[in-house]
């Protein structure tokens, strides 16, 4: 199908006819506890939705929409562009027993949704990044529908999460062929991926939906965003409330906090550069080094993928001589404070990436970056001052 979008993933979507977002819910009550707990951490009791105005746009395929829905919002808007991810939405609404607030669904995509109605609680998952001029408009837009004293729910991608993301990606297209359709690309990274997804014991989507997703989207490598990025785009009219991982521990005590001394997003930034190595490997605790090593590492992710992007169609020579120099720089800024399975699992897939043919039992037959996934999709609360 051709379609064309400034949003490259929603582009890319269509034109393959997928939504792959869906989420197992055949355990209902267990999908609402891991919402709960998801809002619960970003400061978001269920009280705080009852009666309220919400807007949530690109909720895909709805399953983490029913349980805000029967949360008893006010209103509920639902802004989704996808056709595919529409239908879902009306299909698991229709199925859902439970007392819920009816949704109002809008097959729109942001840039042409109009409205003046100004909402209590906004919320958006899994997009927009920051990198992007349309994506940075889009946060923009999406932070005009948010009432004075009300909040936003937003995820950022950090490019130092996304390292394994990006590791994988070259490894997957070392295996597949330009001119595979869909369907075949899926079924020939799912045998290389398939052992490494089955060690992601809490993982809620199937396999062929987070490859979809995530090495053949084209938008991954540009997807990225930080906290810092955010806080800039939305020109400090929004302060950070809280996030998911928690990466800001803020000791001041509260009686100072008035007048210039709040600085609720410096602090928080602060602390967040001090931890932002921790975000390649998501079995990392939270360990404190120099916020100047982190800037440094942070830079050369972001350029990391934008080689990635530029390369990983483009097989081995193109590794060696563009990608390999630029992975090597981001191994000696983080190895001398990362643990010994992480330090193994940068070892094993350079070492691979190297050779010059990669099967797909090289792949599924990894013993060390099999376990290896970053912290990639984060999320932040935001209150509007």
């Amino acid at each position: 199908m051709i379609y064309s979008h400034k949003s490259i993933e929603l582009e890319y979507y269509v034109r393959e006819g997928i939504s792959p977002v869906h989420q197992d819910i055949s355990d209902l009550n267990k999908h609402f506890q891991i919402r709960a707990s998801l809002y619960r951490l970003l400061g978001l009791i269920p009280s705080f939705c009852n009666g309220k105005d919400i807007i949530e746009v690109a909720p895909g395929s709805g399953h983490n929409s029913i349980y805000t829905a029967t949360l008893l919002p006010r209103t509920y808007d639902l802004v989704e562009p996808n056709p595919i991810g529409c239908k879902d939405i009306s299909k698991i609404f229709d199925n859902l027993s439970i007392q819920h607030t009816k949704p109002n669904l809008y097959q729109q995509s942001l840039d042409d949704f109009k409205n003046d109605k100004l909402y209590d609680i906004v919320i958006t998952e899994g997009w927009p990044g920051g990198f992007l001029d349309y994506d940075k408009s889009m946060l923009v837009k999406l932070s005009s529908f948010v009432k004075p004293g009300g909040i936003m729910l937003i995820t950022f991608f950090p490019p130092i999460g996304g390292m394994a993301t990006f590791l994988r990606r070259l490894l997957g297209y070392r295996l597949i062929f330009k001119e595979d359709q869909m369907n075949q690309r899926t079924s020939i990274l799912k045998k290389a991926f398939v052992s490494h997804l089955d060690k992601l014991s809490s993982m809620g989507r199937s396999h062929e939906h987070w490859i979809q997703d995530n090495i053949l989207n084209p938008y991954i490598c540009v997807a990225h965003n930080t906290p810092r990025l955010c806080t800039e785009i939305l020109d400090d009219k929004f302060e950070i409330y809280s996030s998911v991982p928690k990466l800001g521990a803020d000791w001041r005590w509260y009686k100072s906090l008035h007048g210039n001394q709040r600085k609720f997003n410096e602090s928080f930034l602060a602390e967040y550069d001090t931890i932002s190595h921790c975000m390649i490997d998501y079995r990392m605790d939270s360990v404190k080094r120099s916020k100047e090593k982190n800037k440094e590492l942070e830079k050369l992710c972001f350029d990391f993928a934008a080689i990635v992007k530029n390369n990983e169609n483009l097989g081995h020579e193109a590794y060696i001589k563009k990608v390999e120099p630029f992975l090597s720089k981001i191994i000696s800024n983080v190895k001398p404070d990362l643990p010994q399975a992480t330090k193994k699992a940068l070892h094993e897939v350079s070492t691979l990436l190297k050779k010059k043919v990669v099967e797909i039992d090289d792949v599924a037959k990894m013993n060390e970056f099999s376990s290896f996934f970053g912290r990639e999709q984060c999320y932040l609360s935001i209150m509007k001052e």
